[in-house]
């Protein structure tokens, strides 16, 4: 019963819609463990925060080289779920965006999580 609960929030949390916009291009080759020398941006097509996100970090980081992962995939939503457990987040707690980027993640973005990524990113550029 609980596997099944945790299973229904995970398609509830996938179905909600918020915006239609499309994130841009997957990567094609899905790695089969988180590296430390990537950035995975973990998205859903419905998720605004996502969105700003995205938007942040194109216009601030233009040339960056980072994996963009659609997590309704199921081969990427098996390495969101291995990012989460590289960083021990429980499954009943994760919410896209989740970017991990070496040995550091955030989850969500607000003012302050665009701060924390210019200071990760600096490792990456």
């Amino acid at each position: 019963m609980k596997n099944f609960l945790k299973i229904l929030l995970v398609a509830l949390m996938f179905s909600l819609s918020a915006c239609d916009e499309e994130m841009g291009e997957e990567n094609a080759s899905v790695m089969q463990s988180v590296s430390n020398n990537e950035i995975y941006f973990f998205y859903q097509n419905t998720c605004p925060h996502c969105h700003h996100a995205a938007q942040y970090i194109k216009d601030h980081y233009p040339n960056l080289k980072m994996i963009n992962l659609d997590v309704r995939v199921p081969q990427n939503y098996n390495l969101f779920l291995k990012c989460a457990q590289k960083f021990n987040l429980r499954q009943n707690t994760l919410g896209t965006p989740l970017i991990c980027m070496g040995t550091h993640y955030i989850m969500g973005w607000s003012e302050e999580d665009a701060k924390r990524f210019d200071s990760y990113v600096t490792r990456f550029k």
